[in-house]
């Protein structure tokens, strides 16, 4: 490896980003994801990195929430025993990538029995777009994000948040089963 592609990479490990949980305080979480990195500066924080992916490791950290690529999430709520979680599923998606269909919620909400949410990350796991509480949309967190396959919504959301938020473009995959949410 060349002195400039060991700066670059060590570059690019900086520039990582702390997962954002939906609401606060932070439950338990695994982040199942790479793009991440872990807090330093925090070592009570409830959330840890699992870069690998779905582990012993962590289910000896027992988390009450994961937040990872849908079909990381997917694949484990197709398991003969899904990880039993306490507070949510979240599922980390790039920019551009359709949002989870009703039938993906569903089958989520099936195994996990937790709400499920989404957020658009970077490469770099910065926040771009995140769902709320009240699962109307994904709320914008940087100015400039491309909406190309979304639908921007700019009525104030039902958290109360007037940030705009995106929508799925077809209407028939805003349809939600209110049991989804319901705890």
């Amino acid at each position: 490896m060349t002195l400039v592609n060991k700066t670059l990479d060590t570059f690019r490990l900086r520039r990582k980003s702390v997962f954002r949980y939906p609401m606060d305080p932070a439950p338990r979480t695994a982040v199942l994801a790479a793009c991440f990195r872990q807090p330093r500066l925090r070592p009570n924080y409830p959330v840890r990195v699992f870069p690998q992916g779905w582990s012993e490791e962590v289910s000896a950290f027992a988390p009450a929430a994961i937040a990872a690529p849908r079909e990381q999430l997917l694949k484990l709520a197709a398991a003969d025993r899904p990880p039993e979680l306490t507070h949510a599923a979240i599922a980390l998606e790039s920019p551009g990538d359709p949002m989870l269909s009703a039938v993906e919620r569903e089958r989520l909400w099936r195994a996990f029995r937790v709400p499920v949410f989404e957020q658009i990350i970077g490469p770099d796991g910065e926040l771009l777009a995140a769902e709320c509480e009240a699962h109307d949309g994904l709320h914008i967190e940087i100015p400039g994000l491309p909406w190309n396959g979304y639908r921007l919504e700019l009525a104030a959301c039902g958290c109360g948040r007037k940030t705009p938020r995106l929508t799925p473009v077809q209407p028939a995959e805003r349809v939600r089963s209110a049991a989804a949410y319901a705890r």
